[in-house]
């Protein structure tokens, strides 16, 4: 019970940075990212950290955690936002900011720590921080396809898919209002709207169907709206 609470303290902690140190425009992205890991301890250490002392004074939200190596206890992570990467080490209890993902470390010793005795010999294992797994907590475990429309992980969603993530909003695709947006329609009629749309998103950028979203995803969104009603 105690460290429930504590999650929750620190949830709304981090919301209130986000709403100081980040954009508006970003900040629906930002704090749709933080519901993700709203139950992982060593996300939300990693988060209070990076939205308390913003690298570079960058007001950016952060979109990606990347797993890169564990020794005992700490792991050494990447974030990224939708322009920068940076690197972490982190606990359940705390989180140290390394520096820019690519750039001579600020905290020298910690790539030392994992093996690496310079930042070239990291580079030529992680050359890029994209290539690096997500970082998947126990609780979200991925079941390895979408329960709707059976995508694996990685996958395309089969267009329709309720639980598919819109690229424009990041809501819930199948209930947004954003396909009848860049279509500007207010409803989709023939197949030449939906070849055009698969267009758009393919241009946009579709999301692939990861652990994240379901079941959890859709539901929680779907009560949210409920309660607005």
């Amino acid at each position: 019970m105690e460290r429930c609470k504590k999650r929750e303290r620190l949830v709304n902690e981090i919301e209130l940075f986000i709403s100081y140190g980040v954009t508006r425009e970003e900040q629906p992205g930002a704090l749709l990212f933080l519901q993700r890991y709203k139950n992982d301890d060593l996300a939300l250490q990693l988060m209070r950290s990076f939205y308390t002392s913003l690298p570079e004074t960058h007001e950016e939200a952060l979109c990606r955690i990347a797993f890169i190596e564990k020794k005992d206890d700490i792991f050494l992570l990447g974030l990224q936002t939708a322009l920068h990467g940076y690197l972490y080490l982190a606990t359940d209890q705390k989180a140290l900011f390394v520096g820019e993902y690519g750039e001579e470390p600020l905290e020298t010793k910690a790539l030392a720590l994992f093996g690496y005795p310079d930042l070239k010999e990291f580079l030529k294992k992680y050359p890029h921080i994209e290539k690096c797994q997500e970082y998947v907590p126990d609780q979200l475990a991925d079941p390895g396809f979408c329960p709707v429309c059976s995508a694996v992980t990685g996958a395309y969603h089969i267009l329709g898919c309720p639980v598919e993530v819109c690229p424009w909003c990041e809501g819930q695709f199948s209930r947004c209002g954003c396909r009848f947006e860049q279509l500007g329609v207010e409803a989709l009629e023939d197949e030449e709207e939906l070849e055009e749309l698969e267009r758009l998103l393919k241009e946009k950028g579709r999301v692939p169907y990861a652990a994240w979203q379901c079941p959890s995803y859709p539901s929680d969104k779907d009560e949210e709206d409920g309660q607005d009603e």
